[in-house]
């Protein structure tokens, strides 16, 4: 990765951001009632990145929308990636960056059928992040765990 942040960027809807230049990014969606939608881009200079999004939904919170859904979009196609249904707790939803597919820039869109927000008197808010997993971290991890299956291969074999 080519930088990090000392705080957490707040994005904003239908903002563009560099994946890769923070390490936490978070937002929030607010809904005054009815359909609706909430998209942000993201893009990264480098490739590949993997990236992971976050929605935390509280139940009370949950219970005021309906199919409400987080998908990653490549930006340059319109073409959905990845998409799963926010059902409680948190929700995670992974994607990758890659220059080979022009998968570079992503939108990340939150959206819902109804929200009942004028049951709730106000607005509806919940909070999401992203953020992004350098892949040279992730393969180190995968050589490290192979690495000790073999040690442990290799005393069993010794002792046996």
């Amino acid at each position: 990765m080519t930088g990090s942040a000392s705080a957490v960027t707040s994005v904003v809807a239908g903002g563009s951001y560099d994946i890769t230049s923070d390490t936490l990014f978070t937002g929030q969606v607010d809904s005054m009632g009815g359909s609706g939608s909430y998209s942000v881009n993201f893009t990264s200079p480098a490739s590949p990145v993997f990236s992971t999004a976050n929605a935390a939904i509280t139940v009370g919170i949950l219970g005021t929308f309906t199919n409400l859904t987080v998908a990653w979009y490549d930006a340059a196609t319109d073409t959905l990636l990845n998409s799963t249904p926010i059902l409680a707790g948190i929700t995670t939803l992974n994607t990758i960056f890659l220059s080979k597919h022009d998968r570079l820039g992503q939108d990340l869109v939150f959206s819902w059928d109804n929200s009942t927000a004028s049951t709730n008197k106000g607005p509806i808010s919940f909070t999401f992040d992203v953020a992004p997993v350098p892949l040279p971290a992730g393969g180190l991890l995968l050589l490290t765990a192979l690495g000790g299956l073999v040690l442990v291969r290799q005393r069993k074999a010794a002792a046996a």
